[in-house]
């Protein structure tokens, strides 16, 4: 029998789109887009880029499970460890850790890359509307 791991990227699974590529295959931008629309902390409809890294500052506590300032291998599950070299992992390490040290700080995650958040700024206002989300949404289903 085969036991299937649910949790191995829970952490951090719900950032992940929101940090990652737009064009992936599968929910992945509805998800992301979900995950902008959390961060709007004031209801406004409208994300700011301040509202999106005040969002991430609450997802930290997911990430750095065992409290020690970092999100690295030692907060996966022992049985998900083996997934730290995935693609996935691999690509979130070369994206959020500056200083490559094999480890994201809390700093490197707050403040890092934000290419769904970018994406969707079609204004460069540093605010995402509902409406440049749904046309970046569109624009996602085009492809």
């Amino acid at each position: 029998m085969r036991i299937r791991i649910v949790f191995p990227l829970a952490a951090f699974a719900a950032f992940l789109p929101a940090t990652g590529a737009l064009a992936a295959p599968g929910g992945d931008f509805e998800r992301a887009a979900q995950e902008l629309r959390e961060a709007d902390r004031n209801g406004d409809g409208v994300v700011s880029r301040a509202e999106f890294q005040q969002y991430r500052v609450g997802r930290w506590t997911k990430m750095d499970r065992n409290g020690d300032g970092y999100f690295s291998k030692d907060d996966l599950p022992a049985l998900a460890r083996s997934r730290w070299d995935s693609d996935r992992l691999t690509q979130l390490r070369r994206d959020f850790d500056k200083n490559r040290d094999g480890r994201i700080s809390r700093a490197e995650f707050v403040g890092g890359p934000m290419p769904m958040f970018e994406a969707a700024d079609s204004n460069r206002d540093n605010q995402v509307s509902k409406a440049e989300l749904q046309a970046l949404g569109q624009k996602a289903k085009a492809r």
